[in-house]
C-alpha cells in the first residue's frame, strides 16, 4: 500500500509518516540548494552513512563532507519515489558489516547491511535486505 502523502488525506496517515516525509523534503531542498550542512542536518549526529563502493561514513560532520563533494559533482537534484516505514513489535532492524569470498579468500568483499526481520511462523526471517561492498569498483 502506497502511503505517501498525496495518495490519502494527509490526516489519515500516520503523523511518523508524515515527520518522516518532511526530513525527506528537507533533505531534497538542501541538494537543490546545494546545503550540504542543510542535507547533514537530516542525519543524527552519530549517523552512519554507507555508500556503495566505501566504507562507511560516520557522523555528521564527515557525512556533511560527503554530501559537498556530490554537490562538487553537480548532484543537485534528489527525490524520495517510495517510503515503507517498518516500526511494529514484528519488525526488528539490524546493521551489520560483512566479508564474502571464495575458498581461499579469493574474489573477497567487504562491506556493509541493514536487514529488517520478522517472523514467519514463529521464526525470525529476513524481511529485507540491502547491503553494499566497501571497495571500489573493478576497472
Amino acid at each position: 500500500m502506497d502511503t505517501s502523502p498525496g495518495t490519502k488525506k494527509e490526516t489519515d496517515i500516520d503523523p511518523t509518516l508524515l515527520a518522516i516525509w518532511e526530513v525527506f523534503r528537507k533533505f531534497q531542498l538542501g541538494i537543490a540548494n546545494s546545503d550540504a550542512r542543510a542535507v547533514a542536518s537530516c542525519y543524527c549526529v552519530d549517523a552512519q552513512f554507507m555508500i556503495p563502493n566505501r566504507e562507511t561514513v560516520v557522523g555528521r560532520d564527515n557525512i556533511e563532507a560527503a554530501f559537498a563533494g556530490y554537490i562538487n559533482r553537480g548532484f543537485t537534484q534528489y527525490q524520495c519515489t517510495s517510503l515503507m516505514l517498518y516500526g511494529s513489535a514484528g519488525i526488528i532492524g539490524t546493521q551489520n558489516t560483512y566479508t564474502l569470498s571464495q575458498p581461499g579468500g579469493s574474489h573477497m568483499d567487504i562491506g556493509k547491511a541493514l536487514h529488517l526481520w520478522k517472523t514467519e511462523n514463529g521464526y525470525w526471517k529476513i524481511y529485507r535486505d540491502c547491503f553494499n561492498s566497501d571497495l571500489p569498483v573493478s576497472q
